[in-house]
Formats: C-alpha cells, structure tokens, sequence
C-alpha cells in the first residue's frame, strides 16, 4: 500500500515525511547550502521570513523548513518538518 501522504520532490525522490527529507539533506552535507534566490515562507504559525539556507527554521516559531538541492529553485517543494527539527 503506498503513503498518501508521501511528499515528492522535483527529482521524483520520495519521502515518508518532512523528517525524512531534512535527515536526506543532513545526511548530504547540504543543509547550510543556500537557496539560490530570496525565497520568502509563510510558516505555519503565519509569520513569513526569508528562507536562506537548504534547512532553516521560522524565526518566530522554530519550526524547521527543508528543500532538496535538486528542488532549492521551486519554492513550491519546501515542506516544514517539524519543530527545532
């Protein structure tokens, strides 16, 4: 049976959850890779801040936001992954 719930990104790779994206990515080396434009993120607490790194967090409310490098330029692929994650 297949994860409804899965997120997909860009490249086709497939995650469980937004954890299992951002281990992905630390497990890399990539995390502190920048995005390669200005990207702006409306968090789920509603503040929206400047995402600048591949995994960062809301400066309001910490909750951690993640992209893969081979997605970084489609916003659209960012998916929170949990709180001080």
């Amino acid at each position: 049976m297949s994860n409804v719930n899965a997120i997909t990104m860009k490249c086709g790779c497939t995650f469980e959850n937004g954890q299992a994206v951002a281990d992905k990515v630390r497990s890399k080396g990539v995390a502190d890779q920048p995005m390669p434009q200005e990207t702006k993120v409306e968090c789920t607490c509603g503040a929206i801040y400047s995402k600048e790194k591949l995994i960062d967090q809301c400066p309001h409310c910490k909750m951690t936001y993640v992209i893969t490098p081979c997605s970084a330029a489609n916003p659209e692929y960012i998916v929170p992954a949990g709180i001080d994650y």
